[in-house]
């Protein structure tokens, strides 16, 4: 049995004898002296499962962020380290966008920093409502070159300790049609059942606790 590389960067494996796949596995991974490379945005640990008896050498699955990885699959998986030092780079170029003042060293320092990432620590650590509004305009109709501009120069540089964003909880997302900022969203699908049928229609994920077959709603003749 063979084994299954979980990497953000495969350029390291492209050499020798290799076959590169996008999207879904077209070819199987079964000759001993050939690397199998998959990019793709989607592979699980029941992936894993599934192809690992026709693995015979190694699969590298090239994914932004690898699946939670349990002791089912633990002897027959390795995670990158890049991924490690991928975050640890972050999260240093979050520290740099709020406390170096050097901004211009600021500015070449965060260009590999993932904007919804900055983002997110932002809103944990600054309040400031003009500044808000330049990234919300930027970040609407611009390149994001220009949004870490923002990061850059518009954010004050403050050496108290950053706090970590909060993780959401689940269900309190407004699903589609509503608005994120809507507040009253969650009293609208409770009373309104054809409001509440539009949501059952629109959206993927239903808010907790609501049930999946839609109600008979009263409308006009």
């Amino acid at each position: 049995m063979g084994v299954v590389i979980f990497t953000n960067d495969d350029e390291s494996f492209l050499v020798g004898k290799y076959v590169l796949m996008i999207g879904r596995i077209d070819t199987p991974p079964s000759d001993p002296d050939t690397t199998y490379i998959l990019r793709t945005n989607k592979f699980t640990e029941k992936d894993v499962e599934a192809w690992l008896p026709y693995i015979t050498n190694r699969l590298v699955v090239t994914i932004d962020k690898p699946p939670k990885i349990t002791k089912k699959t633990e002897d027959s998986v390795v995670i990158d380290t890049v991924y490690n030092k991928q975050g640890k780079k972050h999260l240093t170029s979050v520290e740099a966008m709020f406390s170096w003042t050097d901004r211009k060293r600021v500015w070449h320092f965060i260009q590999d920093l993932p904007i919804p990432y900055a983002l997110a620590f932002l809103r944990t650590n600054r309040d400031d409502i003009d500044l808000w509004r330049l990234i919300a305009e930027a970040n609407m109709e611009m390149s994001d070159e220009y949004v870490r501009a923002i990061f850059a120069y518009g954010v004050k540089e403050d050496r108290r300790k950053t706090l970590w964003p909060k993780k959401k909880v689940t269900g309190d997302t407004a699903p589609p049609p509503f608005r994120q900022d809507d507040k009253y969203w969650k009293e609208i699908v409770t009373t309104i059942k054809s409001v509440a049928n539009e949501v059952r229609s629109k959206s993927d994920d239903l808010p907790k606790g609501m049930r999946k077959t839609k109600e008979a709603a009263n409308q006009w003749i």
